[in-house]
C-alpha cells in the first residue's frame, strides 16, 4: 500500500532539538508530509528554515500542544491516510519507517499501531527504554493501576480513527494524548504493536513532561472517564506482573544505569 503519513510537530520553535527532529523525519523512505505548527510570529522565520515541511499557525498559546495538533489537523495541505506526530525534541526512527511498510502490507491493517520507544538524554545519549505492553487486551487493567503500557511516540492512528476521535481534547494540558488513544481503544478501533524501536523520547530540563502531578493527576481522570468499572483484582494482579515479568531486561538495564528510580524519577530529575 503506498499510504501517505501525515507528521505533526508542535514547536514554539526555540526547541534546540528541532534541526535534528525535522531531520529524522526526513530521511525516513516514506511519503510523508511533516507539518510544524507554531505560534504567528514564528511561521516565517520557520518555513525559512525548513522549506520541506509546511508551517502553520497553532491554537494559540491557550490551546497549547493540543490545539496546535488539531490546527494542523485541520489544515494538513495534501491527502493523507496515516498519522502521528513528535514533539521538537524527540525523533522518529528507521523501525518507524520499517513499521509502517510491514503495517501497510497487511490484509487488514489495524487502525492503530505502536512500538518500542527509546529514551535519550539531553545530548542524545541512550538512557534506556520505556516499558511496553504488547497485548492491548491488558491496557484496561493496567491503566487502572496507574501504569502506563505505551509511550505515543511513534504510534500512527489510520485516517478514519482520527476523524472519529474528532482531534485532541486541548482541556488536557499533558495528557490529551492518553485520552487520544483510550478513546480509541474503548470505541473498539484494533490496535497491534510491532516490536521495532519507532522513536526516541529525549530526558531534558524544562520539559512539561516532568510535572509528574499535573500529569498523574490527568491520567486518573483519563482512566476514570474512559473505564468507569473497576476489574477484578485478580485480573489487575496478573496483568501487573505479566507487565513486569515481560519488561523485566528493561527494568534492569534502568538499575544498572540510573540506580532504583521510576520512570516519573526520571522525568523529576530531569526537569
Amino acid at each position: 500500500m503506498n499510504a501517505r503519513v501525515l507528521v505533526v510537530t508542535p514547536t514554539l520553535g526555540a526547541s534546540k532539538h528541532l534541526d535534528e527532529t525535522v531531520a529524522s523525519v526526513a530521511a525516513l523512505p516514506l511519503r510523508i508530509t511533516h507539518v510544524l505548527a507554531a505560534p504567528a510570529g514564528r511561521v516565517g522565520d520557520l518555513r525559512h528554515r525548513h522549506p520541506n515541511t509546511f508551517v502553520i499557525r497553532d491554537a494559540g498559546p491557550v490551546g497549547g500542544i493540543y490545539g496546535a495538533l488539531n490546527a494542523a489537523l485541520a489544515a494538513a495541505p495534501t491527502a493523507w491516510d496515516w498519522f502521528t506526530y513528535i514533539n521538537d525534541d524527540d525523533l522518529l526512527l528507521p523501525g518507524f519507517a520499517e513499521t509502517a511498510r510491514r503495517h501497510f502490507a497487511r490484509s487488514q491493517a489495524e487502525p492503530v499501531t505502536y512500538g518500542r520507544v527509546e529514551q535519550i538524554d539531553e545530548a542524545g545519549r541512550h538512557a534506556g527504554f520505556v516499558t511496553t505492553e504488547a497485548n492491548p487486551r491488558w491496557f484496561p487493567a493496567l491503566l487502572q493501576q496507574g501504569i502506563s503500557p505505551l509511550m505515543q511516540q511513534g504510534m500512527m492512528f489510520r485516517r478514519d480513527c482520527v476523524e472519529n476521535l474528532g482531534g485532541f481534547d486541548p482541556a488536557y494540558r499533558l495528557c490529551a494524548d492518553l485520552d487520544f488513544w483510550l478513546r480509541a481503544s474503548t470505541r473498539g478501533f484494533r490496535f497491534r504493536h510491532h516490536s521495532a524501536t519507532v522513536a526516541c523520547f529525549r530526558l531534558r530540563r524544562g520539559q512539561l513532561s516532568g510535572d509528574t502531578n499535573l500529569t498523574e493527576r490527568e491520567q486518573r481522570q483519563i482512566v476514570q472517564r474512559a473505564l468507569p468499572s473497576p476489574l477484578s483484582a485478580w485480573r489487575c494482579r496478573l496483568a501487573r506482573w505479566r507487565y513486569r515479568i515481560g519488561n523485566l531486561p528493561l527494568y534492569l538495564e534502568r538499575i544498572r544505569r540510573h540506580g532504583f528510580l521510576t520512570s516519573y524519577q526520571m522525568l523529576q530529575q530531569a526537569r
